[in-house]
């Protein structure tokens, strides 16, 4: 009778002996998983992180000529190395230098930003771009704002000459007047045109008031022209000032554009410009017309009529045009002795579409 005990026993014990080894096998295998959580957490939270306690900067005001410098300082407060990949201002009349590119972990860096206040009056903003590798705020942008204050005020700021006809052109000119701030004793020292077929004089009023005079002379160049007068002055804030001046020399023919532009046109795409053309004798017909490349097409609609000559050509890009930059030329003939021939260059760029 005791046999079948003994065997009980036996069995019961082998069974507890399995059940504790696949215990112990299993406790190591739950514990991995856990530490290559852990592990993986741990990469993902890795990061460079951009910041900067001042991205706006307010210089108040400044007079107009004057230039304004600033220091961005930033800190990285990620756990991974800060790489900046570039410092892009919003126009060229802020310059920006970079002290490092890569900046570690609890580590400092700075963006010296200088603003030329030459070409600006009044409410001036400008914005610079810093784009890194931070995954949160890949482009931060910085601002620079003030007041541009002139003391050397021109009204009215730009001289027009206005359109005339190259064979009916007498001698013009056109005044504007300049008065500083400072009051009775501002002197204009100087005043140069940077052409040669347009004189500058300045002429003392009262008060520190100054009338420049602006002559065109003797000019016979088809087509738009430009150019400033310089002043040189006793200003101290301001020794400095231009005033731009332009007109318009017409001949038989007036075209509104010097050049005919597409853009930046995505590839397959079809699409149309369009040319005015002002005819001043009605004599004048454009004969033949030519355009190239071959993916440019040209359709022009000839209106003589008396009170109003004039040609409307349209220049049609087909929807076969290959990628790449479009350098064409638009070429006029017309029995015009003074313009027997225009060339209108025409320019765009013909980029792959995104889904292509």
């Amino acid at each position: 009778m005791k046999r079948p005990y003994i065997t009980f026993s036996a069995c019961l014990l082998f069974v507890l002996m399995v059940q504790l080894f696949i215990n112990v096998e299993l406790l190591p295998a739950q514990n991995v998983p856990s530490n290559d959580k852990n592990s993986d957490n741990s990469v993902s939270r890795k990061k460079p992180k951009i910041f900067f306690e001042h991205p706006d900067f307010n210089f108040d005001k400044v007079y107009k000529g004057n230039k304004v410098e600033h220091v961005y300082k930033f800190e990285n407060r990620g756990n991974d190395t800060l790489e900046i990949q570039k410092v892009k201002p919003s126009c060229g009349c802020t310059a920006v230098v970079l002290s490092h590119n890569t900046i570690l972990p609890g580590k400092t860096g700075e963006i010296k930003a200088t603003f030329n206040s030459r070409s600006y009056r009044g409410h001036a903003r400008k914005t610079i771009a810093v784009l890194s590798n931070d995954p949160d705020t890949p482009s931060y942008k910085l601002t620079l704002s003030g007041e541009i204050i002139e003391e050397i005020s021109i009204k009215p700021q730009n001289i027009n000459f206005g359109s005339f006809r190259v064979d009916n052109q007498s001698d013009k000119t056109v005044k504007v007047s300049v008065k500083s701030q400072s009051g009775p004793d501002f002197k204009i020292t100087k005043a140069t045109s940077s052409k040669p077929f347009v004189e500058a004089t300045a002429m003392e009023g009262q008060n520190g008031e100054y009338t420049v005079a602006a002559t065109l002379k003797n000019y016979h160049k088809i087509g738009r022209f430009s150019g400033k007068i310089f002043l040189d002055t006793n200003s101290d804030k301001q020794p400095k000032a231009s005033i731009i001046f332009y007109g318009v020399v017409e001949g038989d023919l007036v075209i509104n554009q010097k050049r005919l532009y597409f853009g930046n046109i995505s590839e397959g795409k079809e699409i149309t410009r369009r040319l005015y053309v002002k005819i001043n004798e009605n004599s004048i017909k454009i004969l033949n017309t030519k355009v190239s490349p071959d993916c440019l097409s040209i359709n022009i609609n000839e209106r003589y009529e008396q009170n109003n000559p004039h040609c409307l050509i349209e220049i049609k890009l087909h929807n076969d045009a290959p990628v790449g930059k479009i350098d064409g030329l638009l070429e006029l003939t017309t029995n015009s002795k003074e313009q027997p021939v225009i060339n209108i260059p025409i320019t765009g760029v013909v980029h792959k579409a995104k889904n292509s």
